[in-house]
């Protein structure tokens, strides 16, 4: 990939570092999302299940939207 960005850009390929450590504001929103997959019923870590509830959990709201808006 490297001879492409060269050829292309007449550059390297931008270096990307990956870290493990998270600062005070995003180990904030990993916890609220922990506390919201607990709310919600869904697994840690099981993300395609997350997605099938989370959709579920829409479309049912979508559902009862519907029902008030037509009486």
């Amino acid at each position: 990939m490297n001879w492409l960005m060269k050829k292309l850009f007449g550059k390297n390929e931008p270096q990307v570092y990956i870290t493990s450590k998270r600062t005070p504001e995003q180990e904030e929103m990993f916890q609220e999302q922990r506390i919201l997959k607990d709310a919600l019923g869904m697994e840690h870590g099981n993300d395609y299940q997350n997605w099938l509830r989370l959709h579920q959990i829409l479309h049912d709201h979508e559902k009862r939207l519907k029902a008030l808006e037509k009486k």
